[in-house]
């Protein structure tokens, strides 16, 4: 739900001296709703961030992996070149 609109609608809203407090009831209605869905959402953000963290970690580490594996593959390759040319 989006806060801005929620708080522009109410603001708009007509009133008058005897319905002030329904408003005030309404308005409190719609921010509680708001704040109960924004808690909601803010839970599952941060359970979606723990697993966006932990795939992260996951591919780090495979890169690193792959990367050592390619240095070592290079290293190897130099060394067997040297070992062709001393010949």
């Amino acid at each position: 739900m989006n806060a801005v609109m929620t708080l522009n609608a109410l603001a708009m809203r007509r009133t008058t001296s005897s319905p002030v407090q329904v408003d005030d009831e309404m308005r409190n209605f719609w921010l509680e709703r708001e704040n109960a869905c924004l808690t909601q959402n803010n839970a599952r953000l941060r359970l979606q961030m723990k697993d966006l963290e932990a795939s992260a970690q996951a591919w780090i580490r495979l890169y690193e992996a792959s990367l050592d594996r390619a240095n070592a593959a290079t290293a190897e390759c130099a060394r067997l070149r040297e070992q062709l040319e001393s010949r």
